[in-house]
């Protein structure tokens, strides 16, 4: 939809009837913006227009050029770096960062340039990319020039990054929401088929399938309780039906987290933890890896977490132990299948930006982000994007590996 490097350019004259009127309307008449004779005392050849002047036409490109109409501007930082001044003629550039697939959220990078080629401004939008502009640009795909150029353009990118144009199949467990989410959906967007599994909110499941599927990619939604073998063999059976293969496993499904210090801890309250990460992913493997042998390619990504690293919070050693014995399983997985094509390996994220950490206080939040050499959070997309590289080709001699997904050494 939106391509990193992808730019958009327009240019603006600023009038003295434009500064005018802004000044009628805001109410600002500092002399700096509307007396030519204050502003030549204080250095300046003309009125220097206001500010904010810049940003409005920002405005009109995002909510009418791009993205269009339909966009929603959540958030923007400014840095001013010279004036413009009235007469001036101002280029306005755009270039997209990055774009979540799962939140929705486009990226900007704000660069404003005078005639003299001299920047004037500086900054970050924040966009909401609405279902209805969603839509939008969905609809541009049955334009027939459309579809060539990105037929085209999917030709170049596959040289360059992804060999899957075969349509592998992935798996991912606990798919419905937060990492889970964004990993299907990246994975919809490589060029995979994809299974979105669930266990309570097939509503959801099915929302995220209609999507891809919306979109040109092909998708199902098949219930499964990764802790029972046998809801493992029917979607198994369901998975085989509808394709004949499966190539990627991503379990990434988790039960609730609860606090509880370890001098309180049963077995039973390990159990459940490790019925879901170890129990399940040596399910998927048993019904799954035959195929994979078959096919001479395979991976298998679990999803870890950064408390393998150093410390282990407090109050959570039943999940980090699980998690232990999960990365140990992950470990003989590895070099037991290597020989088959398959790779086997742990993505560990550190506290991420979902819906699951809305109720994790603040404070907490900050002590994690300052634990970050890049002094922020983990976003959902962080872990998708990793793992997306693991599910393809170029990673083919990456094996046995836990990833830290922490911004650096922590």
């Amino acid at each position: 939809m939106f391509t990193v490097g992808e730019k958009y350019k327009d240019r603006f004259l600023i009038t003295q009837e434009i500064v005018s009127n802004f000044a009628d309307f805001s109410s600002d008449y500092n002399p700096i913006h509307v007396d030519a004779a204050y502003a030549k005392q204080h250095g300046y050849s003309r009125q220097v227009s206001h500010g904010v002047i810049q940003l409005v036409f920002l405005s009109k490109i995002i909510g009418m050029d791009f993205p269009g109409a339909g966009a929603m501007w959540m958030k923007q930082t400014v840095n001013w770096l010279l004036p413009v001044l009235v007469g001036d003629s101002i280029e306005i550039i755009l270039t997209v960062k990055h774009y979540s697939y799962s939140t929705k959220i486009l990226i900007l990078l704000v660069e404003i340039f005078n005639q003299q080629n001299k920047r004037v401004m500086t900054g970050e939008s924040q966009v909401k990319i609405t279902k209805q502009l969603s839509n939008k640009i969905v609809n541009q795909l049955t334009d027939v020039n459309f579809v060539e150029n990105q037929k085209v353009n999917a030709i170049a990118d596959s040289d360059k990054n992804y060999n899957i144009s075969n349509k592998r199949v992935a798996l991912v467990t606990g798919a419905t929401r937060g990492i889970g989410e964004a990993i299907v959906r990246r994975l919809a967007y490589d060029g995979f088929n994809v299974v979105v599994n669930y266990r309570n909110d097939k509503e959801s499941a099915n929302i995220i399938v209609d999507e891809i599927i919306r979109l040109g990619g092909d998708a199902i939604a098949v219930y499964s309780d990764i802790t029972s073998k046998n809801d493992i063999k029917s979607m198994s059976d369901v998975i085989l039906n509808k394709w004949g293969r499966c190539d990627v496993i991503i379990h990434g499904a988790s039960p609730p987290l609860e606090i509880i210090n370890v001098e309180q801890l049963s077995y039973e309250n390990i159990e459940l933890y490790l019925d879901v990460y170890l129990k399940g992913a040596v399910t998927l493997v048993e019904f799954f890896s035959p195929l994979m042998v078959s096919h001479k390619f395979g991976r298998f990504v679990f999803l870890g977490t950064s408390a393998l690293y150093g410390e282990p919070p407090a109050g959570m050693a039943a999940y980090v132990a699980a998690k232990e014995a999960l990365w140990g399983y992950t470990k003989s997985l590895a070099t037991s299948m290597a020989r088959y094509g398959i790779t086997a390996n742990m993505v560990s994220p550190s506290l991420t930006i979902t819906e699951l950490t809305t109720d994790v206080p603040a404070r907490v939040k900050e002590v994690e982000a300052i634990k970050s050499p890049m002094r922020r959070l983990a976003t959902v997309d962080d872990t998708a994007n990793q793992i997306s590289y693991l599910c393809n080709d170029n990673s083919s001699y990456v094996n046995g590996i836990n990833i830290p997904i922490t911004g650096g050494p922590i």
